[in-house]
């Protein structure tokens, strides 16, 4: 029984590490957050408003609207790979953090097992003599 309360309390503490790193890979721009809302309604509001106008009051040309509406699209698209390079470049930086650390605990972890090594040889001769 102890061990699967323990079980379960490291998978609560997994479960809040892995939404704490969501929240701030979605503040880099993994996820949707308030800023890309907002550009994203603005960008379609725009879109459906030139439709509207070319289209059922004929305030602009129909080919005009179309167009102009085209382009605002092909912003939204500049903008959601901005910000897709944006999360890349983040978890990158993480996994590069990672290997870096990964890389000094090897080493570490090596000279650890010389030094125990040369500790157990230089045992070995004590009790030899």
């Amino acid at each position: 029984m102890r061990g699967e309360e323990q079980l379960r309390e490291e998978l609560q503490e997994f479960q809040k590490e892995k939404e704490r790193i969501r929240n701030i890979v979605g503040q880099i721009g993994g996820t949707n957050n308030r800023q890309n809302k907002i550009v994203n309604t603005l960008l379609i509001v725009i879109i459906v408003a030139l439709l509207v106008l070319g289209g059922v009051f004929n305030r602009i040309t129909p080919s005009l609207a179309v167009q102009v509406a085209i382009l605002f699209g092909v912003i939204k698209l500049i903008w959601m790979f901005y910000e897709s390079q944006r999360a890349s470049h983040f978890q990158f930086w993480i996994l590069n953090s990672l290997e870096f650390r990964i890389n000094e605990i090897y080493k570490k972890t090596k000279k650890l097992e010389k030094d125990l090594e040369l500790l157990k040889k230089t045992k070995e001769q004590k009790n030899d003599k």
